[in-house]
């Protein structure tokens, strides 16, 4: 019998006739583990209790693989401290279970997984994408024990010499993809939000969760500069470090002052509308965020001749730009939010160049200084 936390929340282990069963302590009529250790405890001695008296059915390795996961999504909500978290994981397994369809899970093999990543890269996913919705299938089969016979035989596409993290876009690829995308009225969203990550770092979620009171655009942040004013505040993100202030260049403040009038003008006005809002069928909701430009992004890119370019390696154009141009670690983070180690590790040749030309200049000034 063993008491533990994920996080902040409380999870019991024990065994009863040779059965080991693991649980969050979800008080009654909560869905979220307890984060208090004498309620802890209190839970514990009551779901130890059920499970003897055998009200508490151990988990069935046999079971089929959409109970397993609806099985595995309500025990990580008990404990996520993220919505999000469990959105990503949903977004996920859903794809697993269009591909898969309800199997056992005794019945996932290695070469189910391998079938998977193929069926996935010939839809064009990156090799990034398919490792994130094998993750999400493998902490499922982990919950049932049924990873533990696949872990030394299935391979991360990564792990197989897949694609690097990114790539940056070339000055001439930059312009190509613009001048298409301004080329198509239908664009004008993708547009305007390429433009709006390509200087200032923003991921694809952090842009379609852009509200119209997150846009400050009378704020001066260069006292110094006429076109120095108007900020964005990123208040959604993929953890918490990566919320932040980012000043809008004039690039990107033309992007989003169109975006604005585009709002107005479909009568969104209140503060807590979402400037790229959710469509379907040229309907809007300014309630909810866009969930995905996929089908626009694929013809402007395929439009500007860059096929298989993310929407995300707008991120890495803008890192490598900055980098290159060597500018201070620190300030970069402070713009792009959190740089995973991945990231930062495959732009070292950018900050190794970019130290070496700073140290370069220094030991310049000492020469004239003493010439």
């Amino acid at each position: 019998m063993a008491l533990w936390k994920r996080g902040r929340r409380y999870w019991t282990y024990f065994s009863v006739n040779g059965v080991q069963l693991r649980r969050p302590l979800c008080p009654p009529g909560s869905r979220l583990a307890t984060t208090n250790w004498q309620e802890a405890s209190r839970l514990e001695k009551e779901v130890i209790r059920a499970a003897m008296q055998g009200e508490l059915a151990p988990r069935d390795p046999s079971v089929k693989l959409f109970a397993a996961i609806d099985d595995y999504l309500q025990a990580k909500a008990a404990t996520a401290n993220s919505k999000r978290t469990i959105e990503f994981d949903t977004e996920r397994l859903e794809i697993v279970k269009r591909h898969l369809g309800d199997v056992k899970l005794t019945t996932i093999t290695r070469k189910t997984i391998e079938g998977f990543q193929a069926k996935r890269r010939i839809e064009g996913a990156s090799n990034r994408t398919i490792n994130m919705d094998v993750g999400a299938l493998r902490q499922v089969l982990r919950r049932f024990k049924q990873w533990r016979r696949l872990e030394d035989d299935v391979k991360m596409l990564t792990e197989a010499g897949g694609a690097p993290v990114g790539r940056a876009l070339t000055a001439e690829e930059q312009r190509r993809l613009f001048e298409a995308a301004a080329s198509n009225p239908e664009w004008e969203h993708v547009y305007c939000a390429a433009v709006l990550a390509a200087n200032t770092s923003m991921r694809g979620v952090e842009v379609k969760h852009v509200r119209r009171r997150d846009i400050d655009l009378e704020k001066v942040w260069d006292v110094e500069s006429a076109t120095g004013k108007g900020v964005l505040y990123v208040t959604k993100s993929k953890n918490e470090s990566s919320k932040r202030v980012i000043p809008l260049n004039q690039a990107a403040r033309e992007a989003v002052e169109r975006m604005l009038k585009r709002a107005d003008g479909l009568g969104h006005t209140d503060p807590h509308h979402y400037v790229w809002c959710a469509s379907q069928h040229h309907k809007f909701d300014p309630t909810m965020p866009a969930s995905k430009w996929d089908g626009a992004w694929h013809s402007l890119r395929k439009a500007a001749g860059l096929p298989g370019f993310r929407f995300h390696d707008l991120r890495h154009t803008v890192v490598t730009d900055l980098l290159e141009a060597g500018e201070p670690e620190h300030v970069i983070e402070a713009i792009t939010g959190h740089l995973s180690r991945r990231m930062l590790e495959h732009y070292s040749h950018q900050r190794l160049k970019a130290k070496g030309q700073m140290l370069t200049r220094m030991e310049e000034r000492r020469k004239k200084e003493t010439a």
